[in-house]
């Protein structure tokens, strides 16, 4: 998956983030320099944070996270 196609609450990886471990997308909308994500690792052990990347940034997608209350 790339960057663009980010949204709150999908579990993601690459191996820039977090040693490469899985983190949990809080936030990630348009900006004018690209995709701006805010992650947290997915256990909350350490803070948020938040980073600008651009829209084709590759990403592999974890877990598809959780809808209306439901885990898929």
């Amino acid at each position: 998956m790339v960057a663009v196609d980010l949204h709150a609450r999908l579990i993601v990886s690459t191996p820039e983030w977090n040693n490469g471990h899985p983190v949990r997308i809080l936030n990630a909308h348009p900006t004018p320099g690209g995709v701006g994500v805010r992650y947290q690792d997915v256990w909350a052990h350490q803070p948020a944070r938040l980073v600008t990347v651009e829209p084709g940034f590759e990403l592999v997608l974890v877990d598809g996270g959780c809808q209306a209350g439901r885990t898929r």
